[in-house]
């Protein structure tokens, strides 16, 4: 495990690494925020990036959650991620990145990079710099897109013809899901979801529509659908107004968000829906869950929609 460290002096501590399961032939590159300086043990928070991303996703997101007492490790997943497309001319780069979305073995590759990682992160808590740093008992997770479809994933939808694949982590324990899509396969999302058991907060916008231009035309309506399918309790919609697709990678330019960062409202709110979420289900914060109940709507625009079940 190669790493590379960037220590801020705003709070937190950047480490690049990559982990390599030998089982799979196949490195998990990721990206560590942690909180600085460390002190006792912090929960984690994994986050999963979109198609055709990379670890350098959300760094926003990471900031923030390691300012508020998380390991946020951001996961580079292979054959889903900006190596598929970098060589590419522009006419190739969508055409590669739809194909991506619909390879069934790179989508098992990256749904089976949370357990394996969850393992890693075991291993690092035992020894290095962050031995007794990372609290295993509170993990959340976080994705955009493909990343909020592996955050559903992990958190019980079944995948597959029939859905008869299950990538279930037990150990996550609530989920931030940003950009959310129904299951690619189609068929009855009861069934789909009825392993889901945990706490989500869904998230999407009203011009959020194809993460891949020239995919068929939808609806963005259709990114509230896992949320009205979900009859559990303690899941929660925002529909942020105006915002598209990549105002969640807190990225700019490129063909799927990879140039310099960008800081909007959106990525504030993010910011604030992930920190109340994850205090409240993961450090039990009753004021946060109050907090984000009751008093998280007035810091959003008249024109946003939120709600909660």
């Amino acid at each position: 495990m190669n790493e590379s460290v960037d220590d801020s002096p705003s709070g937190y501590t950047v480490i690049d690494g990559a982990f390599r399961d030998e089982s799979r032939s196949r490195s998990v590159p990721y990206r560590l925020y942690a909180p600085a300086p460390l002190s006792g043990a912090s929960p984690v928070i994994l986050v999963s990036h979109g198609i055709g991303g990379s670890r350098e996703a959300m760094p926003y997101l990471g900031r923030r959650l390691a300012q508020s007492g998380y390991v946020a490790v951001h996961l580079q997943h292979t054959g889903t991620d900006s190596s598929i497309w970098q060589q590419a001319n522009s006419l190739e780069v969508y055409r590669i990145l739809r194909e991506a979305m619909w390879d069934a073995n790179a989508a098992r590759a990256r749904f089976q990079d949370v357990p394996f990682a969850l393992r890693e992160l075991a291993r690092m808590n035992g020894e290095g710099r962050l031995a007794g740093r990372l609290d295993l008992t509170r993990i959340g997770m976080a994705g955009h897109s493909y990343g909020g479809v592996s955050t559903m994933v992990a958190a019980g939808q079944r995948m597959g013809p029939g859905g008869q694949w299950s990538f279930k982590e037990p150990g996550i324990r609530a989920g931030l899901v940003m950009s959310p899509n129904i299951p690619i396969q189609g068929g009855d999302l009861a069934a789909l979801y009825r392993d889901i058991s945990i706490p989500l907060f869904h998230i999407t916008g009203t011009k959020d529509g194809n993460a891949v231009p020239g995919n068929k035309e939808f609806d963005p309506i259709q990114r509230t659908l896992p949320y009205a399918a979900l009859t559990i309790p303690h899941q929660y919609l925002l529909v942020l107004d105006g915002a598209g697709h990549n105002a969640f990678s807190g990225l700019k330019h490129g063909p799927h968000a990879h140039g310099p960062e960008e800081e909007t409202r959106y990525t504030r709110v993010v910011q604030d829906a992930a920190v109340l979420l994850f205090d409240a289900y993961l450090n039990g914060k009753t004021a946060a869950l109050a907090a984000l109940r009751q008093k998280f709507q007035s810091s959003l625009e008249p024109t946003d929609r939120f709600e909660w079940k």
